[in-house]
């Protein structure tokens, strides 16, 4: 991986920027208290005072993607990441995307416009999950992206075929998220929550039983 400063990092500074500049420029006009957490019912339920609000968020925005940038630097299977640069870089935009909509959205939400919080995220993460579903295949066997277990980092095998697998599980899971926005709250709740716990479970159970065949075969 290239540690170098490169058109994704300024693209993504650029991004991250966004939402930064949006939130100083309306400053005055914001409430003292900022929703800082929002519980199940969709109604916020921690607030923050808008500095720290604006702090905490943008420290994320914008050190989130390039701790993500550096991470390959100390992995052991650095060489890996060089099969997979492309959707790592595309990876790095979305996080700050989702993450840069999110900022926005509560600030917008703040200023009273009628957003609903709970439906951007389910939308963000819904197409975040078929992102990452869309280009799964492509991760080659590393410490820090992808489906870490003990058998799929013993076997490349594994590793190879479980990524294969799992893209079109998170392809459908990220499905059920988005559509799930325009259900009620309390059964898209449980529709995200057997999404998720779908993209990590098929994986995890496929991934053992497939390095038990191969290791009974060898």
């Amino acid at each position: 991986m290239n540690k170098g400063w490169n058109r994704w990092d300024t693209v993504i500074l650029l991004l991250g920027l966004v939402p930064l500049v949006f939130a100083w420029t309306v400053y005055d006009r914001l409430p003292d208290l900022i929703p800082s957490h929002y519980g199940l019912n969709g109604q916020p339920d921690d607030f923050s005072d808008k500095l720290s609000f604006i702090l905490m968020m943008s420290g994320l925005n914008l050190g989130l993607p390039f701790l993500i940038k550096w991470m390959p630097a100390v992995d052991p299977r650095r060489k890996n990441y060089r099969k997979f640069s492309r959707f790592y870089g595309l990876f790095r935009f979305a996080i700050t995307l989702f993450f840069s909509g999110m900022f926005t959205m509560i600030l917008l939400k703040s200023l009273g416009y009628p957003i609903d919080i709970a439906k951007v995220v389910m939308l963000g993460i819904g197409l975040l999950w078929m992102l990452i579903g869309n280009y799964l295949g492509q991760v080659r066997s590393n410490w820090f992206f992808g489906i870490k277990l003990p058998w799929t980092l013993e076997s490349d095998e594994v590793w190879r075929r479980t990524h294969r697998i799992s893209g079109g599980v998170w392809m459908g899971a990220g499905l059920m998220i988005l559509l799930s926005s325009f259900l009620p709250l309390p059964v898209a709740f449980w529709t995200v929550a057997i999404a998720v716990a779908g993209s990590v479970l098929v994986p995890g159970v496929y991934s053992y039983l497939l390095f038990q065949k191969l290791n009974d075969h060898a």
